[in-house]
């Protein structure tokens, strides 16, 4: 039997692939997010909390993208 097919049968091979699919997910909900705040923001004019709003909502977009690069080099 060909080495790629056992590893392709095994369970653990799926279970990668799921967790790399939800953090794909969860990286796709903090760009809704981040719309969601800047849509917010242009409604409600909040001096200090639209910055603070905003630079969160950037720093979340950044920690779900390198959460998809770590699970990629680790998985």
């Amino acid at each position: 039997m060909d080495i790629n097919l056992i590893n392709f049968l095994q369970p653990i091979f799926w279970i990668k692939i799921v967790v790399l699919i939800v953090i794909v997910f969860y990286a796709v909900f903090t760009f809704v997010v981040f719309t969601q705040v800047k849509v917010m923001t242009q409604i409600l004019h909040l001096p200090y909390a639209s910055g603070i709003l905003r630079t969160f909502s950037i720093i979340h977009i950044i920690l779900a993208i390198s959460l998809f690069l770590l699970a990629i080099v680790i998985l």
